[in-house]
């Protein structure tokens, strides 16, 4: 029997929505009806780590007492997911019967799960714990590894000092007896490269230089035209083009996946994220949900590509959900457990036929569909969708002649110099707006310099619309029936293709090109 209560305390962590929470595990052992109970919010899976970790000490060689157990995890207020939560539970009850040193656990957050035979197993979530870790001060212990090569250690306080990537390796429960951990040293991560090539698609220079703009612009774009016509091919090319993400933003995209399961190497390698969900997909699937709550396909992509093959085919009630985020750059999802806010900043690249049978305009076939048809399968969509989709590009099916030079099309490499020249100029040219502001600024007073500026002001200026150019937009808003928010895009669009071309303001021709690409759902 076990005289008097004895604590042991542990700290850990949970997954909640895309971030990690600290969680205190403390564990009571004394006297009472023996027992092993799991109190503050606990999930299944945590309630279920009773069993696990009885059976993982058993069989790592600690004794089991035969005493009333009680695990508190604290905030008892938050709910806990995950099997994370095991090895963080038999540390505590070994702390609490003195079966290990207290010294153990300084500045570490312990995470794993246990297999029965005591072997500690990571868990998904781990790039999350790792950045609570290091907010907090600790060090990060879990069970497998996450890259890198191990290099064992003995000592926890060398470990400590040697832990480069701010994370420890605990392989089996066994090995607390000699405090015997691995330090996991990261290896430099590099970009995988693509085989794939906007050379290998001959022809559909129209469309690449749609796909141009809008990766230069991170411009929502939306191709319609028969199948076979090379929509799907064009679109899984667009990673070719765009630039690597930046440090800060791959760690941001990274722990989104890790924290969903998914590999996340290539990532932290530069990568952006692309992801194309099938048009089957739920309303939890694509904007986050379920129980725990997890991103959807959307909070996935965040700072790469959502491609959206068959765009009508889509539930219409999954489609109306994208027009908040495509506009705000995030999600809000209110549940029971809480309220989640989600990133989502991406490209929205979208393929349609034009019809249901997929060849009205085509120029070999002929379209069985009815008018009524036809208007009916795009009107799926939804206006208010189409309306934030700033280039609409046909498609055509390519000649024979153009299918045989295929690999002497416009490459990715050559595209992708236009984008990055374009995003060069415009940091320069906003540089250079911004140095300025304090000049004319300086003359007004305080309450007006604190007048804060919209984007669509700031878009304004940053073209210099001429008298020329600006009646020009007035027509064309007038002959297209050009909504407010598709002025400003149709503008944003005319300041990328300016970019491209390094010109300081935004040109009559610029204009155009930019009103070519929105024949469909302002008219």
């Amino acid at each position: 029997m076990v005289k008097g209560e004895r604590v042991g305390f542990v700290d850990t962590a949970t997954i909640h929505g895309i971030e990690a929470l600290p969680v205190t595990v403390e564990v009571s052992v004394g006297s009472g009806l023996p027992g092993f109970h799991i109190i503050g919010l606990p999930d299944l899976a945590v309630k279920e780590a009773t069993r696990r970790v009885r059976q993982a000490i058993k069989a790592s060689g600690y004794k089991i007492n035969n005493a009333l157990v009680i695990v508190n995890l604290a905030p008892s207020s938050m709910r806990k997911i995950g099997s994370g939560f095991d090895l963080p539970i038999a540390i505590a009850y070994l702390l609490a019967t003195g079966q290990v040193e207290a010294d153990l656990i300084t500045g570490r957050l312990f995470i794993g799960e246990l297999s029965l035979d005591g072997k500690v197993k990571a868990v998904q979530g781990q790039l999350a714990y790792e950045s609570l870790a290091k907010q907090l001060g600790k060090v990060l212990v879990t069970g497998g590894s996450r890259s890198g090569v191990p290099e064992s250690v003995n000592d926890p306080s060398s470990a400590v000092g040697s832990a480069q990537s701010g994370q420890l390796c605990l392989e089996h429960l066994k090995d607390l007896h000699q405090a015997h951990f691995v330090v996991m040293q990261n290896v430099h991560n590099q970009a995988a490269g693509s085989s794939l090539d906007y050379a290998d698609i001959a022809g559909n220079d129209t469309a690449k230089r749609a796909l141009q703009i809008a990766a230069a612009g991170e411009h929502g774009l939306m191709m319609i035209g028969p199948p076979g016509a090379g929509k799907t091919m064009l679109a899984r090319r667009l990673s070719t083009i765009l630039p690597p993400l930046e440090q800060e933003k791959r760690l941001e995209s990274a722990v989104i996946h890790s924290v969903a399961g998914l590999p996340f190497a290539h990532i932290l390698a530069g990568d952006r994220p692309f992801r194309s969900p099938h048009h089957g997909a739920s309303r939890a699937g694509m904007i986050g949900g379920g129980t725990p709550i997890v991103p959807g396909e959307i909070t996935l992509a965040h700072n790469g590509v959502l491609f959206l093959d068959e765009l009508p085919e889509f539930g219409s009630s999954v489609l109306q959900l994208l027009r908040q985020p495509v506009e705000m750059g995030y999600v809000t999802l209110a549940r029971a457990a809480g309220t989640f806010t989600f990133p989502a900043q991406f490209m929205l690249v979208a393929a349609a036929n034009p019809c249901p049978c997929g060849f009205f305009g085509d120029n070999q076939r002929n379209c069985s569909c009815t008018p009524a048809q036809i208007s009916r399968y795009i009107g799926h969509i939804g206006g208010p969708l189409i309306d934030r989709i700033s280039l609409i590009v046909d498609i055509r099916r390519s000649a024979a002649a153009d299918v045989l030079a295929t690999g002497h099309g416009t490459s990715s490499a050559e595209l992708k110099d236009g984008v990055l020249a374009a995003r060069d100029f415009a940091m320069w040219r906003s540089s250079q707006e911004h140095s300025r502001v304090p000049d004319a600024l300086d003359a007004l007073p305080d309450s007006a310099t604190r007048k804060p500026v919209s984007n669509e002001a700031a878009l304004l200026a940053a073209c210099k619309l001429g008298a020329r150019e600006q009646a020009f937009l007035e027509m064309a808003a007038d002959r297209y029936r050009l909504s407010g928010r598709g002025i400003i895009s149709t503008l944003a669009v005319a300041r990328t293709i300016a970019d491209i071309e390094e010109k300081p303001a935004v040109q009559q021709e610029h204009l155009m090109e930019a009103i070519g690409y929105r024949p469909r759902g302002d008219q």
